[in-house]
């Protein structure tokens, strides 16, 4: 079948996966950083929850921009000014202007998600648009594999200060692909191929409002495990396994490598078994890592509960988007995705990471990740009872 505006897209996922890059080069080696320079535990949960919060209030706003007025404004703003707001890291150590940092970095960082997943989900074929959620998966996974693991040697062996001054690059190498790559400032008309149905209203068929409504619930609960797996699994495994910065470096690039290998075949399975299937099976793999990673005592046991995590997002999120994406109107692609990524994934990841942080104080690191297994547990209670096959 042939794809709208496939070359464009190409280059909108090339974008996304430099983003990508960019922010797996930091992810490991924040939580760290922050630990270095004096920061405890509860207050690395609340900086990384602030910066959530930013990518709750953008998602929905660039998601919305990207569907009046096109891409590659949008797209600007999460390279270019995402890398120079990550630049600021280097500058301070005041805990206030770290905060603000944070809340700025995801306000910016969220401009490439949303109206990138939103392109790609209104060019994509309409039976097959859980595998191509997934392949934009695939390609930012292996992006996130390729950042995570210099990371940490970049820390052992240039300093912090290192991580982010190559992650910032990678941000602005991001933005001059799109300056060069995409010409088009406004949104391209929309063309119907073969069965394609664009215009599709989100009430169409078995999917309504409510059932997009029990999706980011559903959603929340599972990103609970993503937003303890972030700010946490770094200090679970450096302060109680054991593990050195280029292990914790290895871990995150082992997750990566995870849902880059089984995100296509898990994307293929969902289109044709079906999208709550395979979201109800994601949620019960996910559940079960994390109440492994609760008891874990060797590095080995949790390298592998790092692949079943990573088996877990890479079976739950392409059915979630795809689901989404195949009843949505394509003029409201990015906005939808928008804000699915805005009061679904980030929400959650917000939630797994301010809570996190105050259970950790309280009772440590074992309940931590027990939490998040409860809620996995409760987001596969409401898949398998709400969401409609």
């Amino acid at each position: 079948m042939k794809m709208v505006g496939s070359g464009e897209m190409i280059i909108v996922m090339s974008i996304m996966a430099l983003g990508a890059l960019a922010m797996s080069i930091l992810q490991p080696m924040v939580p760290l950083y922050l630990i270095s320079i004096g920061i405890t535990p509860q207050i690395i949960g609340l900086m990384l929850s602030l910066a959530m919060v930013g990518m709750v209030i953008g998602e929905s706003f660039w998601g919305w921009v990207a569907d009046k007025k096109g891409i590659k404004f949008p797209l600007i703003v999460g390279t270019f000014i995402s890398g120079l707001t990550v630049f600021c890291f280097v500058l301070t150590q005041n805990m206030a202007l770290i905060f603000t940092i944070f809340f700025l970095w995801g306000l910016v960082r969220s401009a490439l998600y949303g109206p990138g997943r939103g392109y790609i989900s209104t060019n994509a074929p309409i039976k097959r648009k859980a595998t191509f959620m997934a392949i934009i998966t695939m390609i930012m996974s292996a992006s996130r594999t390729i950042g995570a693991l210099p990371s940490g040697f970049l820390a052992e062996n240039l300093g912090f200060h290192a991580v982010f001054f190559v992650s910032c690059c990678v941000s602005l190498l991001a933005g001059l692909v799109v300056l060069a790559g995409l010409r088009q400032a406004r949104p391209s008309k929309i063309q119907v191929i073969g069965d394609e149905v664009p215009d599709s209203p989100i009430s169409v068929g078995r999917v309504t409002y409510r059932s997009f409504a029990v999706l980011c619930v559903v959603t929340v609960l599972h990103h609970w495990t993503v937003g303890t797996r972030i700010s946490f699994l770094s200090l679970l495994a450096n302060q109680v396994v054991g593990a050195s910065t280029s292990e914790v470096g290895i871990l995150f690039t082992v997750y990566g490598l995870t849902i880059m290998l089984t995100s296509v075949p898990m994307g293929m399975l969902a289109d044709w078994v079906g999208k709550r299937t395979l979201m109800i099976f994601g949620c019960m793999v996910s559940g079960m890592a994390m109440t492994g990673m609760a008891f874990s005592s060797s590095y080995a046991g949790l390298m592998f509960l790092v692949i079943a995590s990573g088996l877990g997002m890479a079976t739950f999120s392409p059915a979630a988007l795809g689901m989404i994406a195949e009843v949505v109107s394509s003029r409201r692609q990015g906005t939808a995705m928008g804000i699915y990524g805005a009061f679904g994934e980030n929400i959650g990841i917000i939630a797994g990471s301010s809570f996190g942080g105050f259970i950790w104080g309280a009772w440590g690191p074992q309940f931590t990740f027990l939490i998040g297994a409860i809620a996995a547990v409760a987001s596969f209670v409401i898949c398998l009872s709400l969401i409609k096959a």
